[in-house]
């Protein structure tokens, strides 16, 4: 879709309709998006899912017609998950991360991954997902400052999850993922790798913020159980 053109109200309204389920997509919530389209010098042309033609020194064509613009604004989204800063980054003998996760994601509470040691990530696959985002960092941020005073409180240079502990994390992502076919149905995007086959394990962990806080708080008394150190 772009805005040009013009469009009746009923037809306006249903081009804005959304064709998938709820929640697939960010819902807006601001209440002027939905009646700016039905401002007099706003238009909505509905492309079906075609897309435009090409994009000429005037403007945007669509099925053989010149829609003459002033500016032009690309707002054709991006795959998060696909192409992020995750595919750079290199392991043990030089795995690549993406390479290890290409089976399915494989880390200790979304913040270590086995093989990557000194790695954290904050906010990522297989962590606890909550609106207030704030909490999960503060509660991850304090959790690798333990760990990172572990390391050098002892004389170690670097930690490393055991193998043993990664796979228990991936089981208690499993488990609480939910049972039904939600990412599967939803039209393509970053909830689901972009309509790609989902496993249970490639994503958030459910079991809900203050479990997965205890379980932070459970490594964190018992590092050298669950971490390798050198």
């Amino acid at each position: 879709m772009f805005k040009v053109s013009t469009f009746t109200a009923g037809a306006t309204a249903e081009a804005l309709k959304p064709w998938y389920m709820l929640m697939c997509k960010r819902p807006c919530f601001h209440n002027d998006y939905l009646p700016t389209f039905n401002r007099p010098n706003v238009h909505l042309i509905d492309t079906h899912g075609k897309g435009i033609t090409e994009i000429t020194a005037k403007g945007p064509v669509f099925e053989g017609k010149q829609y003459e613009v002033d500016v032009l604004i690309y707002a054709t989204g991006f795959e998060v998950q696909k192409t992020g800063t995750y595919n750079e980054i290199k392991g043990v003998n030089g795995l690549a991360i993406s390479d290890k996760h290409r089976e399915g994601v494989r880390t200790l509470l979304g913040i270590h991954s086995q093989g990557f040691p000194n790695m954290f990530v904050m906010g990522g696959l297989q962590a606890s997902f909550q609106f207030n985002f704030t909490d999960i960092i503060e509660a991850q941020g304090e959790y690798i400052a333990a760990c990172i005073n572990h390391v050098r409180s002892h004389g170690y240079r670097s930690l490393d999850a055991t193998p043993k502990a990664e796979e228990w994390w991936v089981q208690e992502v499993i488990e609480h993922r939910g049972k039904t076919g939600f990412n599967q149905e939803c039209t393509p995007g970053y909830y689901n790798f972009e309509g790609e086959f989902n496993r249970r394990q490639d994503g958030n962990y459910n079991g809900g913020f203050l479990q997965y806080f205890t379980h932070m708080q459970d490594i964190r008394g018992e590092l050298a159980k669950h971490f390798l150190f050198a």
